[in-house]
């Protein structure tokens, strides 16, 4: 874990540090806004129960980027999203 929360530098540590991103990017996401969206009261029951504010905030923040990917339902809008990630990940956060 201390390798994903670091910039990864070896071989082994950029693999599981995409592994962790695909994971986050297209299964996390994508279950967490089905099940919110499946049960919405005890999604957000749940999730006041086992997070910290900052942490409810992060989930909710997950689910609004797969919303705002469905609002959009354009290519050139996902290809947007798309890039703000990347800037976000590969930009941002090393600044």
């Amino acid at each position: 874990m201390c390798t994903l929360r670091n910039f990864p530098n070896q071989i082994e540590h950029c693999i599981e540090w995409g592994r962790s991103a695909f994971n986050d990017l297209f299964v996390d996401k994508a279950a967490q806004a089905a099940e919110y969206l499946d049960k919405p009261v005890f999604y957000l029951a749940n999730l006041r129960q086992n997070h910290t504010t900052a942490g409810q905030i992060e989930e909710m923040n997950k689910i609004l980027t797969i919303a705002d990917l469905k609002k959009v339902g354009t290519y050139q809008g996902c290809v947007d999203l798309a890039r703000l990630d990347f800037e976000h990940r590969f930009h941002n956060e090393i600044i």
